[in-house]
């Protein structure tokens, strides 16, 4: 049998096209390959820009203007601005990415925002909720121009800006004060149609005059508190009693930035060092994680973070609910369980109209937060004046530095640009004894006679922005000086040190705290 023999030629080339095409294939292979890399960079470039970029906290602008300021100017790092006048507290931080504009820009329409009664399910919007029992309608009602509210002049003027905290003796399950029977923690003294006010509330000015050792007289105030129609029962006898004005909320996000280690290295509860302060924080009920956490925001550093001293203001200041405040449980009943903010013996308030779904929602709440977040402060003035440097040497002389920490540096922030910031806030956000003279009402650990160190950062716009120089919790200081009187327990020293300064050496003190 014949066979036919292959054709070495054939093979050969059969071999070589065999090879070609599998270099083809590969070249195309590589080429897919590359072709593929090349569109998931764009895709990542892509994500990068239209996702994360608008949020890493730059602009694209030029922030070499801040290379030819003094930098004890500097209040807030790159997030001081140069408005000193009527706007000055409602300054959105400069150069931020266009993201984070976008949100503060949306934070600030809620913020202005009015609140109308609720609707019924299925006539809601994004305005209504308000109440039923409540103090204000919106949060610039009370922070006017993102600042500090003025209290009544007397009894014949309604408050405004502020609010009446009220409470009994004892604990509540999570460490707060306890309310009084048929009332919530703070007076609403406002109501929708067909519901009652808790109370009418009035403030009287009580004076009493001092003076100083050369001679020259003061006169400070403190309120008495006029509460009448009281719709919801007697208060008791023992209730204790705090007016609480509204604080400017320019800087709080490099507030929260400053790292805790830094407020614990601050603090001394003990007084170890001798120096008779005994600064210490506030440790509250952290609301969305449990468990005890420090403070330090608001009066008392009752409340640990923006986002929920904001929600509670929602809640409490206006009756708006929102994801952390939901449902009102009382402190007094372990059954009560409301959506409106109401107390178990206001029927009136518990079946008024309620919209059934958040009257803030979570993504008002996080925009309203990233808008307080990124309010910018205005920058310390006049720092190269020699007469403004013999004032700061004054402030640190007589001791203020040791509350009023005059400069730190932020830390870790969910906000980068908050982060690395040089700031000069004036606080140590801790808590201090000031007096028998400033006696309020206990708020978690903190004493009736303890409050938070407020930041003076700004203060010396005040006027310009709101028209007044009220100081202090409750707004009784008429001014700085004033405010200076008030100080007690671990400010004796120090007050006591201004009081023994001549009159020129006084208002050279002033004049650099109203520069900053």
């Amino acid at each position: 049998m014949n066979r036919a023999m292959p054709n070495s030629n054939t093979q050969n080339e059969e071999l070589n096209n065999l090879t070609s095409n599998k270099k083809s294939k590969f070249t195309l292979l590589n080429l897919g390959f590359l072709v593929l890399a090349m569109c998931l960079i764009v895709l990542c470039s892509q994500i990068y820009t239209s996702i994360f970029k608008p949020y890493i906290g730059y602009g694209d602008a030029d922030m070499g203007y801040l290379a030819k300021e003094l930098p004890e100017s500097l209040s807030a790092g790159d997030l001081t601005h140069f408005h000193s006048k009527e706007k000055a507290f409602e300054q959105e931080a400069p150069n931020l990415s266009w993201g984070l504009s976008a949100a503060f820009d949306r934070g600030d329409g809620i913020f202005e925002r009015p609140y109308a009664p609720a609707e019924r399910p299925g006539f809601s919007y994004n305005a209504d909720g308000l109440g039923p029992i409540f103090n204000n309608v919106s949060c610039e009602s009370c922070h006017v121009g993102d600042g500090r509210a003025k209290p009544p002049a007397g009894p014949n003027e309604m408050l405004n800006g502020g609010f009446v905290r009220v409470s009994v003796p004892g604990v509540g399950p999570y460490g707060e004060p306890l309310s009084p029977k048929g009332y919530g923690h703070q007076i609403g003294d406002r109501a929708i149609e067909g519901v009652s006010p808790e109370a009418k509330v009035r403030i009287n000015w009580l004076e009493q005059q001092g003076s100083f050792p050369d001679g020259t007289i003061y006169s400070l105030r403190r309120p008495e508190f006029l509460l009448t129609e009281l719709a919801y029962g007697d208060m008791p006898k023992k209730a204790v009693f705090e007016l609480r004005m509204a604080p400017p909320v320019h800087g709080l996000g490099l507030l929260e930035a400053i790292p805790e280690e830094t407020l614990l290295a601050w603090a001394d509860p003990e007084d170890k060092n001798g120096d008779g302060i005994s600064g210490r924080p506030n440790y509250v009920w952290d609301l969305e994680r449990g468990g005890k956490i420090i403070g330090r925001f608001s009066w008392k550093a009752n409340a640990f973070d923006i986002r929920q001293q904001s929600a509670a203001a929602a809640y409490n200041d206006m009756g708006v609910n929102n994801p952390l405040f939901l449902y009102r449980h009382d402190d007094q009943s372990t059954t009560h369980k409301a959506r409106q903010n109401c107390e178990p013996e206001q029927t009136a308030c518990l079946e008024a109209t309620d919209s059934l779904d958040y009257e803030l929602s979570p993504a008002q709440l996080v925009d309203v937060t990233t808008y307080l977040q990124l309010l910018g402060v205005v920058y310390r003035r006049n720092m190269n004046d020699v007469n403004v440097q013999k004032g700061e040497g004054i402030f640190h002389q007589i001791g203020c530095e040791n509350c009023h920490k005059s400069q730190v540096m932020t830390g870790e922030h969910e906000i980068s640009r908050l982060e690395n910031q040089l700031i000069r806030p004036y606080s140590d956000l801790l808590l201090h004894d000031m007096g028998e003279g400033l006696s309020g009402r206990r708020d978690f650990e903190a004493t009736k006679q303890e409050w938070r160190t407020a930041p003076l950062w700004g203060i010396g716009v005040t006027e310009a922005v709101n028209g007044h120089t009220n100081f202090l919790h409750d707004g009784r200081a008429r001014n700085v000086e004033e405010a200076i009187l008030w100080h007690g327990g671990e400010a004796e020293t120090a007050k006591q040190n201004y009081m023994q300064l001549t009159k020129a050496d006084r208002q050279l003190l002033l004049n650099f705290i109203n520069n900053l």
